[in-house]
């Protein structure tokens, strides 16, 4: 079996790196060779290093270097430099399949994590298209293009690539954001009489923290609650906005735990960021459900407004009025209340976000490469 080379520029030391990379590229070493090189903002102690190559990975870590344009180009380039074409290579996002592409490779995957120009354009303040948005918009249509297989996390963005790089829909596989259930596990929710809630990530301005607020306030009419935010490294600091009672850092590893201890998950974006929404779905969400946890999903953010609404796991945000933040806070007081409600959480993971079934999609994906020359 040819050996993977995966390129990830998000670190593998946290975030959707720890949550993502690792747990799909663990699992998948086990069938055939994997070397991943990724963009690490503190290089790994010497400890860490064993640690991942104990699972049987080969792992190159590269500096970060600066933020901003120019050290975003610089990260390109200092990749692309080290990609050994003869291997298939998966390249993760926008940016590291420009790294593969300089390249000119063979055998290689575009792993769409979302719609990076409109994404950017819709979080900009002004809203202009600027010379950035193109060269993106280019990028993708080039990487839609030459790409042997493109993958996407959510169902809704297929139409979009269809449509707009007039890409074969065989081409195209979509691999739900995953979440190993065996690690994040069932729990009970437990004494309801003081209402824990948590939000976590990086907390970028696609978040609608307003109506984060909004909803937070309103429950307090009725019961005590306690906000958890749980910060990522690299956050923005946006958080700050919501009145919230207690902050922590942890590693991936630790997040079972600290969603076990908690009652309720948010993770609502704006509604009105366009047709980026349709392909990106938050890590988080897979990881509360889970645990039993029920969410708070716009309706808007990829396939989750859908698949929360009727499994009956969550509530569903379409605006921000001040009836519907009240009936937004008697559905979710409903929930909490409901004994089947953990259950059927776990088991929505587990047919729709589970790792195990997303590592089936890509071995497939990865063999038919195998055949190549």
């Amino acid at each position: 079996m040819k050996e993977i080379l995966y390129l990830s520029f998000d670190s593998l030391q946290e975030g959707v790196g720890a949550s993502q990379v690792l747990a799909y590229m663990r699992k998948i070493v086990k069938i055939r060779p994997v070397t991943i090189i990724s963009f690490e903002k503190n290089m790994p102690t010497i400890g860490l290093r064993d640690q991942v190559q104990q699972d049987g990975l080969n792992w190159t870590p590269l500096p970060f270097g600066r933020f901003g344009v120019v050290g975003g180009i610089n990260r390109v380039v200092r990749m692309s430099r080290v990609i050994d074409r003869g291997k298939i290579i998966h390249a993760r996002s926008t940016t590291a399949g420009i790294a593969a592409l300089i390249r000119f490779p063979r055998m290689w995957i575009w792993d769409c994590r979302s719609l990076q120009a409109d994404q950017r354009l819709a979080l900009s303040a002004n809203k202009r298209k600027t010379l950035g948005f193109f060269l993106l918009r280019v990028s993708e249509y080039l990487l839609a293009k030459q790409s042997k297989s493109i993958i996407v996390i959510t169902k809704a963005v297929i139409p979009v690539l269809m449509h707009r790089y007039k890409t074969s829909e065989r081409k195209i596989h979509c691999i739900p954001t995953c979440v190993d259930t065996v690690k994040f596990s069932e729990k009970p929710l437990g004494d309801l009489s003081e209402i824990r809630i948590l939000l976590a990530g990086t907390f970028s301005r696609a978040y609608d923290l307003e109506l984060t607020s909004k909803i937070i306030s309103e429950m307090k009419r009725y019961r005590t609650v306690k906000v958890t935010i749980a910060a990522s490294t690299g956050d923005t600091g946006l958080w700050k906005a919501i009145e919230y009672d207690q902050v922590v850092s942890v590693k991936h590893d630790e997040m079972p735990q600290i969603i076990q201890g908690h009652h309720i998950g948010m993770s609502i974006w704006k509604n009105d960021l366009g047709i980026c929404l349709t392909s990106v779905a938050s890590t988080k969400t897979a990881e509360f459900l889970a645990c039993g946890r029920p969410v708070f999903i716009n309706s808007l953010q990829g396939d989750f407004g859908n698949v929360i609404e009727q499994g009956m796991v969550g509530v569903v945000t379409s605006g921000s009025s001040t009836e519907l933040v009240a009936d937004y806070t008697k559905q979710i007081l409903e929930l909490i209340n409901d004994p089947a409600l953990t259950k059927r959480c776990h088991m929505v993971a587990v047919e729709r976000f589970n790792l195990d079934a997303g590592v089936q999609i890509l071995q497939k994906i990865y063999s038919a490469f195998d055949a190549t020359e």
